[in-house]
């Protein structure tokens, strides 16, 4: 069983409760957690992202035994990279996750730009994935509670909302993130 984590804009794999995810993870014979570093801010494209994706698929790290996470736009990325590829895995699993938001700062809204997909293709992800599962504050500085819940409803989802979550970083006091993990134990035992 293989855990890949997507991480959001400028995101790193060592930083929010991502190492301390990884460590749990890893602590058990059966289980990897892969982290990788995606290209943010320079080369933040669809592309660039798919091509280090499509390496782990291709080494068999990404197939219908794995889960995958995504924070922030990494969810979207995440989605659409299954949806285009029709590729089965065991679990999505999407943290503070949205679609097409335009926040009104041109740098950010240009950067997330190429994540983004029609509404319809994303919905097509429920024939691929079993588990579908989104982590929402109702507080989340960046991306509006609508924007949130919508992306998922597209993916159709079961919502799970944490009170005060922010946008689940180290900001808003996720180094850990113990609903997470217990959620991925559950998954495990399906």
């Amino acid at each position: 069983m293989n855990v890949i984590l997507v991480h959001g804009s400028f995101g790193k794999p060592f930083e929010n409760w991502f190492p301390w995810l990884e460590n749990k993870l890893s602590g058990t014979n059966e289980m990897e957690c892969i982290i990788p570093t995606f290209p943010t801010p320079d080369k933040q494209e669809f592309v660039y992202w798919e091509e280090l994706l499509n390496y782990y698929h291709k080494i068999g790290k990404i197939n219908d035994n794995s889960i995958i996470i995504g924070h922030s736009c990494g969810s979207v990325f995440a989605a659409k990279y299954l949806t285009k590829h029709k590729i089965k895995v065991k679990a999505l699993i999407t943290v503070s996750g949205y679609n097409n938001f335009l926040g009104g700062d041109a740098f950010m809204d240009s950067l997330n730009k190429s994540f983004y997909d029609e509404d319809k293709n994303l919905s097509s992800i429920v024939n691929l994935v079993p588990n579908r599962i989104s982590y929402i504050s109702d507080n989340d500085p960046f991306i509006p509670l609508d924007i949130l819940n919508h992306f998922a409803e597209i993916i159709q989802a079961e919502k799970i909302n944490i009170p005060n979550g922010g946008h689940f970083n180290s900001r808003a006091g996720f180094d850990k993130f113990e609903e997470l993990y217990n959620e991925i134990d559950k998954i495990l035992s399906l």
